[in-house]
């Protein structure tokens, strides 16, 4: 049945995409997020469904005669550098498995290709919301159903991801955390009643997941995110007393398990062996970058056996101080998108990394500031919600080796498409008094 039901989408899609090029992004999204072909067990696993769709929407693009016109960047010109220079570092890769390098670099390289097409077919508010959908459907309604589970498992049901990059709790946990904001504006948006009582429960639920993947990092984020999101809003008290109701008595039903989970942050760098492994993978990153600070040691650098056993011997002391690595010891990944991306490009890559992160974001804050004129105000709160999911990105990434994750560049190319859309609407309302 779930194969069946994997090939009409399939086809569906594909009849779609054919007529409105964005439409094939949107299903491009959702097949990239969700990974529908792991939920199935027959013959639909042997489908290249993300190749497909992206072969027809490529193909509906180039034909369709309706084009937008092709505008680039700043942001444009920062993301096609950080993958030249990934390509330069995996050029001058420092591993064992070349192979394994290079197929990562093909990975990186899909994910800017729907970065690109998201910027060339989505020019409109409903092209737009209908990308965000596709980004909810993927990750939030997974992370309500698994909520669901854990609720009627009294707490035992553990939440982990299964969609490709985000199979790991602490991975999914960021998702969800990123796509919180995004669930927040559908919310605002709709004007079905049923419809939008269905997106209030759905946060509610994520909230929840957040909480089943019983990922600290995930949990911090939360707070985080609850926070900024409180800054934002317009009824401060009302949502102050709330919390201060609801939190003492979620607090009590929670699993035991979980509480205890939570409490170890306050140890951690004394007693948990997690974070001091993520202390020793830092630690080799940063060597790593040192001795090759231009290109660095490829797509995930500390966790290639000979340098991580190269570096792991004469790890000095930083800023903190750690036990020393044991020679037992296996290779571990960067957990943290910074010393990721520091140990894969080095620090000329770092910088650029932080640079397309940073001027997505201002130019986040400033389709605000400029949509404030803009009377639909649709815009306006979901460049808010945007800017919220790249906070939590930006605070939860430290927990996490999500560098090269799609939602991130997917983001950016919703950024640069509503730029697009409130210099349109501005431009029209001038027109408008101009007429009057």
């Amino acid at each position: 049945m779930r194969d069946l039901l994997v090939v009409l989408f399939l086809l569906i899609a594909i009849f779609y995409s054919f007529k409105k090029p964005y439409i094939g992004v949107a299903a491009w999204i959702w097949i990239a997020l969700a990974a529908p072909s792991k939920w199935a067990f027959g013959f639909s696993q042997q489908f290249r469904l993300n190749l497909t769709i992206v072969i027809i929407t490529a193909l509906s693009y180039f034909f369709y005669k309706n084009k937008h016109k092709v505008k680039l960047t700043a942001i444009h010109f920062w993301v096609f550098l950080f993958l030249a220079w990934m390509f330069l570092s995996t050029a001058f890769h420092l591993q064992l498995d070349s192979e394994f390098v290079w197929s990562k670099l093909l990975e990186f390289s899909k994910v800017i290709v729907l970065f690109l097409f998201i910027t060339l077919t989505v020019k409109t508010e409903k092209e737009i919301n209908t990308i965000v959908w596709a980004i909810v459907l993927a990750i939030s309604a997974y992370a309500g159903m698994e909520a669901v589970k854990f609720i009627i498992s009294g707490g035992g049901h553990r939440i982990v991801g299964k969609a490709g990059i985000i199979a790991d709790r602490n991975d999914l946990a960021v998702a969800i955390n990123m796509c919180l904001p995004l669930v927040v504006y559908l919310w605002s948006i709709v004007k079905h009643q049923k419809l939008k009582l269905g997106l209030l429960v759905l946060a509610v639920l994520n909230v929840i997941a957040i909480i089943g993947t019983y990922s600290r990092g995930g949990f911090i984020g939360l707070a985080v995110l609850a926070f900024a999101m409180w800054l934002k809003s317009n009824r401060k008290f009302v949502f102050f007393m709330i919390a201060l109701v609801l939190l003492p008595v979620g607090y009590g039903i929670a699993p035991s398990d979980w509480k205890n989970r939570q409490s170890t942050v306050e140890t951690a760098a004394i007693k948990d062996s997690s974070f001091i492994g993520r202390l020793w993978a830092w630690k080799i990153a940063t060597l790593i970058a040192l001795d090759h600070p231009l290109t660095g040691g490829g797509f995930k650098a500390t966790n290639d056996p000979v340098l991580w056993n190269l570096y792991a011997s004469e790890t000095p002391t930083f800023a903190f101080d750690t036990p020393p690595i044991p020679s037992t010891q296996h290779q571990l990944v960067a957990h943290n998108i910074y010393f990721q991306v520091i140990a894969s490009a080095g620090f000329v890559g770092f910088y650029i990394f932080m640079h397309m992160l940073l001027l997505a974001y201002l130019v986040c804050k400033q389709n605000i500031k400029r949509s404030t004129n803009v009377v639909d105000k649709s815009m306006s709160n979901l460049s808010k919600a945007i800017s919220l999911s790249c906070v939590g990105y930006a605070i939860t990434g430290m927990n996490v080796s999500l560098a090269y994750f799609e939602l991130v560049y997917i983001l950016i190319g919703l950024i640069i498409a509503i730029n697009h859309v409130v210099t349109e609407q501005l431009n029209t309302q001038k027109s408008n008094l101009k007429a009057q």
